[in-house]
């Protein structure tokens, strides 16, 4: 049995649960901070107001924490050359409606979305989105808004193209197809569905629609904050969050 090192930087080990607890929901408030991590209140307070100042924490508009937009220009591309994922994150906390939604950032791989970044908000979900989870095209409603954004021979070709690795036949792709030209659209560009885990998802393509990078991103919404008031709030949320990323292209 292994003895536990002393941590030697204590103060950046304690920044580092504070933005753990954060991005994980655990705890969103200072006083839920001080009981999650057994810390003095005023510690976790004075840590709080500096990880603010550093723009690594934001407040949202009812008052719990979230992660800043510092982060993400730390783990994506640079300010000269952002990536698409990193100006969308950018935008998307600059948008309102967004503070108390999950939304996660996908690409589709073959017959496969996967799921490459996420902000997570406030609500419980049956399945909470994380980098690197993958799922059918056709239990994503990003992969549907992307593989509709494009010629059918456009989306023959991206599917296909991971052909070899996953098995992909072209019975499997116009299957995937025909499924996902049957997901709803709000309108012309925002895909909904109700995904098997029973949340619903709005998702619209992010980017110049001449890119190569086929990323969409994905409102998740518990069924019972799913309804027609909050599917148009959303729709257009996302259309904002995805001309704003285009126009700053």
């Amino acid at each position: 049995m292994g003895i536990e090192q002393p941590r030697r930087t204590p103060a950046v080990h304690r920044a580092v649960d504070v933005l753990d607890a954060v991005s994980h929901n655990v705890a969103t408030t200072p006083a839920a901070l001080a009981a999650e991590l057994t810390m003095a209140k005023s510690s976790i307070g004075d840590l709080v107001e500096a990880l603010e100042v550093e723009n690594l924490l934001r407040r949202a508009i009812n008052g719990n924490l979230r992660l800043g937009v510092r982060l993400a220009a730390t783990t994506a591309g640079t300010s000269q050359d952002p990536t698409l994922v990193e100006r969308a994150l950018r935008v998307l906390g600059q948008i309102a409606f967004f503070d108390s939604h999950t939304v996660s950032f996908v690409r589709v791989v073959g017959l496969h979305a996967l799921c490459v970044d996420v902000r997570m908000g406030q609500h419980p979900l049956a399945l909470t989105p994380r980098p690197g989870q993958s799922r059918p095209v056709t239990d994503s409603a990003g992969a549907a808004a992307v593989l509709r954004s494009v010629p059918e021979r456009a989306a023959r070709e991206l599917v296909g193209q991971y052909a070899d690795h996953q098995g992909i036949t072209p019975q499997s792709i116009q299957d995937a197809l025909t499924v996902i030209a049957a997901v709803d659209h709000n309108d012309a560009r925002v895909a909904r569905l109700t995904d098997s885990y029973g949340i619903v998802q709005l998702g619209i393509r992010v980017g110049a629609d001449n890119s190569d990078d086929h990323i969409a991103a994905v409102l998740h919404l518990p069924d019972r904050l799913a309804g027609p008031a909050t599917f148009l709030r959303g729709s257009a949320a996302l259309t904002d969050l995805a001309d704003t990323v285009s126009s700053r292209a």
